[in-house]
């Protein structure tokens, strides 16, 4: 009958001391060798796990002829449990020897179970205490043994998963309806199908001393710019933090600005933007349990950017970008701008408009510009309540409610009709904006312009609008020039910028955005500086 190679049993040798790693400094776990007793190694595992009644502990014997004493060990919830049972504890524990096989000869039992027993595939030995513990709480199975100083770590993880659908505030008329979801290996495969070149690079890494949060970083090898993919790949490892719950605190993390209102990274639900991203030399961050996405480096031109521009006709998409960037200027200026001409310029107004609102104004007992901040906060109110309600309720509860205070405004004399106006037609162009980033920016943005106008007139807006062009030239993303291919001016990206230009005229890559490849379609040569 054939034996399972196996050492004999030595008493449990003595620690190893070891340098911790680094993302383990802070986490009492000592880093030395697994003893080859089974006993050792429980009894070096006992305080790390005692305190977690959610780790099944699952004693079993491998062979049948001459068993080896095992050990099995994982999360509850987390792991297949019908891999386990099938492809893992089943052929192990009913394995018969038989002794004219030459692979018994075998001297390491962990590596002859991996290769001829076991039929899943992740499987990794493990011989320190820290990966021990350590891959347990990231949800593997761990398979340990009587007489090696290795264990077994398999991945079979599995859970809840949330359906794939379109993500709600990224909705388009045609393209794609597929959105991310919380499970970084199926985020990452719907990369996958989209982009299926062998240059594609996957590069994971973990974040969060105690939550180990799995981060994957992709691009492809031959677009993306070096310097660009070393200085995120720095920043990212370079976070050093208890735990990142979302890709929003990781991008807080990599930001060169942190104290600026902007956004300084494009975030993404969608896979065909992502895709996109990519193929135009940025790298994107997926953050396992958020299904945001971040793309690096980013312009500030992309936040009215949508993949629909890309899908619909010439003119309709460079018409729809336009009416965008409109909406942007609208919705931070317009509220300001009504109260520099109410207070300073009156003259301007014509006079069959200004008589109605200098009657109105005249029965309300506060200054414009508090009659403004009312309204504002109402507008905000509503909004964020139409935000945090479910989506039927908070639809009827944003109407209702907006046209319910508007009314009792007027009735109660708050404010004025032309007031009510104003500032619901600076709500609704926020509306207009497909990026919800740039949105709560311009939502932010009003009430600085409101003040300043009220203070200074049309000086204060202008002088406003001077400092924000001033911020937004002087900012970067990951080195890249943010306001790029307007500061510095690069003339032929400016195709795709305010306007869409003819797909078959952008053959080549943007030039705001550093890459390798500058071509992007067949017979388009590069010669000189684009």
């Amino acid at each position: 009958m054939r034996k399972i190679p196996r050492k004999p049993a030595t008493p449990p040798s003595a620690p190893e001391p070891a340098e911790k790693p680094k993302n383990l400094q802070n986490i009492n776990i000592p880093d030395i060798t697994l003893p080859e007793s089974l006993t050792g190694k429980q009894t070096l595992l006992k305080p790390h796990i005692e305190r977690s009644q959610d780790i099944i502990n699952r004693p079993f014997f491998i062979g049948t002829q001459q068993p080896v004493e095992a050990y099995a060990l994982y999360v509850n919830g987390v792991i297949d449990t019908d891999t386990f049972n099938a492809s893992i504890l089943r052929p192990l524990m009913i394995y018969a020897e038989d002794g004219e096989d030459p692979r018994s000869q075998d001297p390491e039992l962990p590596e002859y179970i991996a290769r001829t027993l076991l039929t899943v595939g992740q499987i990794r030995k493990i011989d320190r205490l820290a990966d021990l513990v350590r891959d347990i709480y990231d949800g593997m199975l761990i398979i340990m043994l009587e007489g090696s100083s290795q264990a077994l770590s398999i991945d079979i993880q599995k859970g809840p998963l949330r359906a794939i659908e379109e993500p709600p505030a990224e909705r388009g008329l045609r393209g794609s309806r597929e959105g991310f979801i919380e499970n970084l290996d199926i985020n990452i495969s719907m990369v996958r199908r989209r982009l299926r070149d062998p240059k594609l690079v996957v590069k994971k890494t973990v974040v969060g001393q105690r939550t180990r949060t799995q981060v994957a970083m992709i691009y492809i090898e031959d677009i993306a710019d070096p310097n660009i993919v070393q200085e995120i790949e720095t920043r990212v490892n370079a976070v050093n933090v208890d735990g990142i719950a979302a890709s929003g605190m990781l991008e807080q993390f990599i930001q060169d600005r942190p104290w600026s209102i902007f956004y300084q990274h494009r975030l993404t639900e969608k896979p065909d933007k992502a895709v996109m991203q990519i193929l135009e030399g940025r790298v994107l961050i997926i953050v396992d349990g958020t299904p945001t996405t971040i793309t690096s480096p980013s312009l500030f031109v992309e936040f009215f950017q949508a993949p629909g521009d890309y899908y619909e006709r010439t003119w309709i998409g460079s018409f729809i970008r336009l009416l965008r960037y409109m909406a942007f200027f609208l919705a931070i200026s317009t509220s300001a701008l009504y109260i520099a001409v109410v207070n300073f310029q009156p003259e301007l107004i014509p006079a069959e408009l200004l008589v109605p609102i200098a009657r109105f104004r005249n029965q309300v007992p506060f200054p414009v510009v508090f009659e403004i901040l009312i309204l504002e906060v109402m507008m905000q109110l509503v909004i964020e309540a139409g935000h945090h309600l479910p989506g039927n309720v908070g639809q009827t509860v944003g109407v209702v409610g907006g046209i319910i205070m508007g009314q009792a405004a007027i009735t109660a004399r708050f404010a004025s009709p032309a007031a009510i106006i104003v500032a619901s037609f600076s709500a609704m162009c926020t509306f207009v904006l497909p990026s919800p980033g740039i949105a709560l920016v311009s939502r932010i943005l009003r009430l600085p312009m409101i003040l300043a106008a009220a203070a200074f007139g049309a000086v204060g807006f202008a002088l406003m609008w001077l400092i924000l062009l001033t911020h937004l030239i002087s900012m970067t993303s990951i080195g890249v020039p943010f306001m790029g291919p307007l500061s510095p001016t690069r003339y032929s990206d400016l195709k795709d910028s305010f306007i869409r230009s003819f797909l078959t005229t952008m053959k080549k890559r943007p030039v705001s955005i550093p890459s390798q490849d500058k071509v992007r379609q067949a017979g388009q040569e590069v010669t000189g500086d684009r």
